[in-house]
């Protein structure tokens, strides 16, 4: 079965197991490596040695002792004990009082034990007032040590008096560790409300390791392919084998020897006030043999040591502070602003701090004349304390992967010039600065109002870590030898992240919880958004269930986003797309939101009252919300001026107002339209010189009117505004009738109105209330006209109504023995005489006797023939066909 340790130093447990791999380097390097630091960094030839007898310390012991004897060392003292022997603590004190009696020759003190009994040791030999170095492996590094004497008076009183200036070899100190290590050690406080020690780090390196190799092995998952499964993982840890195959993570690159030990760096700490940082000296194995152009003349400068015939870069670390003063001048816009500051440097050795560059400064030259005048310089037991005032405009948001919506970035970032990480590793001030405890340093910023209130932002987070930055060689005879021709730089970052002092939700979803209310919430969104149209009972309460759902997409979402797939993301630009795609949606699902409670609060009940809604005003309504949406979006996405925006726009309407002006006409007229209701959608509407019909729609360029044969005429709003307009619904949908019916003026009229008012209220389609009436309104030559003036609901059924009343009328005059009358006009034709025409001639000449009585009219009538009567109609109708 694979299987792979983070934490595990006994060289046994890979040693002959192929199947057994180990992320953290073996004790016998770290006893090596203690070796050779106290003989190259302490200058000491003296050692003595406390051991356990349990496999590790005293493998540990014994490695450090051949190394020791090999750097020509000698060994002044050991002394060993049992863990299991009952009188432990009397053979420590034994052990201390020997040390205390021979500590002149005793030299450095190696502690190879555990933690526990560590404690112990450490304990009495503070106690005793022994001043020897004191050096150790990793389990001195492990917080079960450094916390061992909480409970002791004198560390209540003076915190770090057991542990301060212990050396220690472990294999992470957090202070010279990467931005993905500063990162892990704030999620981790978060999260569990304690500083994590280096266990923490490799355990979580150890598993992503281990996760990555079973995910290139592709797995087949069955019980049939369980052994070949597991040996697939064996072959994809053991296929991490070099730096150039390596996984990085927190505690650097991950990769194996060929016995499936981890090869990662041995760091040396030093407690200060409980805290391990790192000691001024590092050693680091140079990776590539050929890098170093002149080897002899670099290990003459000391700048490389051999040790164990490996070539190892002497790293001066240098402990940076600053205290930032004041930040002002902020211009996000131009993402600039003015930092004022103290920025300190404590260190041992050649080193020339003023040679640094600022990667973010936008005034190089003032910065420069600064840093050429410390306000204070001090030298104390070979270590250099040297603190500048600063203060000049810089340049914000200057670190990738800090990308965190409205919120930017201000501080500084510099590196060494000259020196490269091999030589030189900034770490953090930690003792200095006071970051022991958690959020010391913003609430501190906060006190000394650092920004001011008035500025308009606020502090949320600040960041102190050391990185890696890879530049050009530029052709430098010293790194012809460099790999791709890039030289790695130490470089500092110190940065404040700021957002603007105002009430937020934005970001306020705990992660955990983000992805399943991200599903829900989208997924009962558009069950609502669907369901809402379809049951128009609960569509209000249905509204306010899709805002909540809706704000929760959009907050989880961004959660989901920015942690996980911009976590991944190299590229600025791709950042801050999504960032502006989340920003619009802001502005996008509120407006239709909006238009949303408009449709249901609003339309749906007017047109319950009044009738159906012209689409026009919906749609001016709704034009109108996504008009400010865009105009939000500008001004506060895009960051455009609201002025320069009006003017723009201002220029941009003109030129299109001209083209299409009649549209534009158009437009406003239908506004006026719905504004005044002249008439709705539905009314019967005669419009100006145009045929009658149905109100079908109102749009923004015309009114659609559908006519009587069933055609669509369509009105321009400008000239339906213009024009006389006639609605048949308005103020309801009754209207009057008036047709006239001729009767003979022989007949009595009292007679005649109640033979009609009787048709009409048996015509079943006109309403009985107004009651129809009947009115004589004159006689002429010829016959009485009567109006029949009657009520109907129905105009689209004028006809059919009309024809059902003419109907009754007939019946009615009919059934009384009275016909209509017909208007008649009688002519006197004569024969023709000379000079008339020959049409004329030719009719007169036909005309018989009879025929020209029968066509005499009393209004022609001649002097000589007397008038008769009319003959019948029968005669009549010969006469006509005839001619």
């Amino acid at each position: 079965i694979p299987a792979i340790t983070p934490g595990s130093a006994n060289i046994n447990v890979t040693l002959g197991n192929e199947w057994y791999f180990r992320n953290i380097y073996n004790a016998k390097a770290s006893g090596q490596f203690l070796a050779n630091y106290v003989k190259n960094v302490f200058k000491q030839d003296k050692v003595s040695i406390i051991r356990e007898t349990a496999p590790y310390g005293s493998y540990l012991a014994q490695v450090f002792e051949e190394q020791s004897l090999k750097l020509g060392m000698s060994i002044q003292n050991q002394w060993h004990y049992d863990k299991n022997n009952e009188n432990l603590d009397q053979v420590f004190q034994k052990i201390v009082d020997e040390l205390k009696a021979k500590q002149k020759e005793a030299g450095v003190i190696l502690l190879a034990v555990q933690a526990n009994e560590g404690v112990k040791l450490v304990k009495l030999i503070k106690e005793a007032s022994i001043q020897n170095s004191i050096i150790g492996a990793s389990s001195l590094s492990e917080k079960t040590f450094s916390n061992g004497f909480d409970k002791l008076p004198m560390e209540k009183e003076h915190p770090g008096f057991y542990t301060n200036d212990i050396y220690v070899a472990t294999p992470l100190i957090f202070d010279t560790a990467n931005e993905k290590a500063q990162n892990f050690k704030e999620l981790y406080q978060k999260n569990y409300d304690d500083v994590p020690g280096w266990a923490a780090a490799y355990a979580y390196d150890t598993a992503m390791v281990l996760v990555e190799a079973m995910k290139r092995a592709k797995l087949e998952g069955s019980k049939r392919a369980l052994k070949e499964d597991r040996r697939k993982i064996k072959d994809a840890l053991a296929s991490f084998n070099s730096i150039y195959n390596a996984l990085e993570g927190i505690t650097g690159l991950n990769y194996f020897d060929e016995n499936r030990d981890a090869q990662k760096p041995v760091s040396i700490g030093i407690y200060k006030h409980k805290n391990s940082v790192s000691a001024l000296t590092q050693l680091q194995v140079v990776r590539h043999p050929n890098e170093i152009a002149d080897l002899q003349n670099a290990i003459k400068n000391d700048r490389v040591l051999l040790i164990n015939e490996k070539q190892m870069y002497k790293t001066n670390v240098v402990y940076v502070g600053i205290e930032f003063i004041e930040i002002s001048d902020i211009d996000i816009k131009n993402l600039q602003f003015t930092l004022d500051f103290k920025l300190w440097f404590r260190f041992q050795g050649n080193f020339n701090p003023d040679n640094i560059d600022f990667v973010n400064a936008i005034n190089h030259k003032e910065i420069r004349e600064q840093l050429k005048k410390p306000i204070e310089n001090k030298h104390q037991d070979k270590i250099t304390y040297r603190v500048y005032r600063i203060k000049s405009l810089f340049r914000a948001d200057f670190l990738d992967h800090f990308f965190v919506y409205k919120q930017h970035l201000v501080g500084i970032s510099f590196r060494h010039r000259t020196l490269t990480r091999n030589n030189l590793i900034y770490v953090t001030d930690v003792v200095g600065m006071g970051q022991q405890k958690k959020n010391a340093l913003i609430q501190s910023l906060l006190t000394k109002r650092v920004l001011s209130p008035l500025s308009g932002w606020t502090i949320t987070r600040v960041l102190f870590f050391p990185d890696i930055v890879s530049e050009s060689s530029a052709g430098d005879p010293d790194y012809l030898n460099v790999a791709e021709g890039l030289v790695e730089y130490s470089q500092f970052n110190a940065a404040i992240q700021i957002k603007k002092d105002q009430f937020s939700l934005r970001g306020t979803i705990p992660y955990q919880y983000a992805y399943h209310l991200m599903v829900i919430s989208g997924t009962l969104f558009l069950i609502l958004t669907l369901v809402g149209r379809k049951k128009p009972v609960f569509s209000k309460i249905i509204w306010f269930f899709q805002v909540i759902f809706a704000f929760l997409l959009l907050l989880s979402g961004e959660i989901i986003f920015f942690s996980d797939l911009l976590a991944e993301s190299t590229n600025t630009s791709q950042v801050k797309f999504i960032i502006n795609i989340f920003d619009i949606l802001w502005w996008l699902i509120p407006a239709f939101l909006l238009n949303e409670a408009s449709e249901r609060f609003i339309w749906t009940p007017l047109e319950q009252r009044v009738g159906i809604i012209p689409n026009i005003i919906r749609h001016f309504f709704a034009l109108f919300v996504y008009l400010m949406a865009i105009v939000g979006i500008i001004v506060f996405v895009y960051e455009q001026r609201f002025t320069s925006l009006l003017a723009a726009s201002g220029m941009l309407a003109m030129i299109i107002g001209l083209a299409i002006q009649i549209n534009i006409s158009n437009v406003f007229s239908g506004i006026v339209i719905n504004m005044e209701h002249p008439f709705r959608i539905g009314d019967w509407v005669k419009i100006g010189q145009f045929d009658e019909g149905e109100v079908i729609d109102i749009n923004w360029r015309s009114t659609r009117i559908k006519g009587r044969n069933g055609c669509i005429i369509s009105i321009p709003n400008s000239i339906a505004s213009e024009s006389a307009i006639v609605n048949f619904f308005y103020p309801d949908e009754v209207y009057w009738l008036w047709p006239t019916v001729y009767v003979h003026p022989r007949h009595p009229p009292d007679r005649v109105k109640k033979i009609l008012l009787d048709a009409l209220l048996s015509a079943d389609q006109i309403l009985k209330e107004p009651a129809p009436v009947v009115f004589l309104t004159g006689i002429n030559e010829w016959a009485a006209s009567y109006w029949i003036a009657f009520c109907a609901d129905n105009y689209a059924n004028k006809f059919l109504i009309l024809e059902n009343v003419w109907t009754r009328v007939w019946f009615h005059l009919n059934r009384a023995n009275i016909a209509p009358a017909v208007m008649r006009q009688e002519f006197h034709i004569f024969k023709g005489e000379k000079g008339k025409d020959s049409f004329s001639t030719n009719i007169a000449n036909s005309l018989t006797p009879e025929d020209v009585d029968i066509c005499t009219l009393p209004i022609a009538k001649t002097a000589n023939k007397p008038w008769r009567p009319p003959v019948n109609e029968v005669k009549r109708e010969s006469l006509s066909q005839k001619y």
